[in-house]
């Protein structure tokens, strides 16, 4: 389509045409974030660089929404479905960097004493000590590190399979993640991590490979409660069982894995996980509730090719 010839409204429709169910929550949760780094610009940390930021991935994601005819044999369709979550790596981040928006302090301490009242004891420093395995370790951070997996691959899968509920499960953890990221700015909290060089300081391959997955994304807390970790596996597990249940078992292991590895590595209270669990059963009903008042073309592709997998 040549740009230079459209009117405004050409324009407008090729956008309406184009746009994904989860792509309005990207972009009002980027412009939310701009405008809170904009208005916070002398208190909150690397301001310039997350606003660009926050501008890249909206530009990035105008440029899909454009291009989009939806054709599932092109790589613009494949990239702008999984956008929303592609762009998740960025916007956690920043979220969790600007966890002192409100509060200068974070809530551990409250965490700790709710952890320790709950389970009676502090899991995180008694559970990997009294296994004392090198191998277990291991498998621990292979499960928590399945969480990267378990985020695209039944997405990916469902929408090669032309099942639309894909499109409604990418919408519900999008929602549910962004109202994570919010509370984290709203609630800051660390979380046990830096306990974890005590606990861990032995790896042969997961656990260098997250030690180095944190490092480069310069995550060292923040965005502890819920863990999102738990509660995007326990969200994506739910919809694998309910539409693609060839999936189930296997995201099933993932899933259980993920939550006993946040406690285990040391990356999450237990409470964490507990909350995780729970906001991850909410929001798949809730993520239901909301995709099935709106109507979503995109969920049929315009040439619909037939595969069985």
């Amino acid at each position: 389509m040549d740009l230079e010839n459209e009117t405004p409204s050409d324009l407008i429709n090729q956008f309406k045409k184009g746009i994904f169910p989860a792509d309005g929550l990207v972009l009002i949760f980027s412009l939310f974030l701009m405008i809170v780094g904009i208005l916070n610009y002398t208190r909150l940390g690397q301001p310039s660089t997350w606003i660009s930021t926050d501008c890249g991935v909206i530009v990035i994601l105008l440029m899909l929404i454009y291009r989009e005819n939806r054709d599932p044999r092109r790589s613009y369709y494949w990239l702008h479905f999984l956008w929303p979550i592609l762009s998740m790596a960025f916007i956690y981040s920043q979220c969790a960097a600007w966890d002192n928006l409100i509060f200068r302090r974070t809530f551990d301490p409250l965490l700790i004493k709710w952890d320790s009242g709950i389970f009676g004891t502090d899991l995180n420093r008694i559970i990997a000590p009294a296994v004392n395995s090198l191998w277990v370790d291991e498998l621990m951070h292979a499960f928590y590190s399945s969480y990267y997996l378990i985020l695209f691959l039944p997405a990916a899968v469902m929408l090669w399979q032309r099942k639309p509920q894909a499109f409604e499960m990418v919408f519900s953890l999008v929602l549910m993640l962004y109202i994570h990221f919010l509370f984290f700015m709203i609630f800051p909290s660390d979380g046990p991590i830096p306990e974890r060089g005590i606990l861990f300081d032995r790896g042969v391959i997961f656990i260098p490979l997250m030690n180095l997955i944190y490092s480069v994304s310069e995550q060292s807390g923040g965005g502890a409660f819920p863990s999102t970790h738990v509660s995007a596996s326990v969200l994506i597990f739910l919809y694998t069982v309910k539409y693609a249940p060839r999936l189930r078992i296997p995201v099933g292991i993932a899933c259980t894995g993920v939550v006993l590895a946040t406690v285990y590595c040391s990356y999450h209270y237990a409470i964490d996980s507990a909350a995780g669990i729970v906001t991850g059963t909410l929001f798949f009903f809730i993520g239901q509730y909301i995709y099935a008042r709106g109507r979503h073309p995109s969920e049929t592709p315009a040439l619909a090719i037939q595969h069985n997998v």
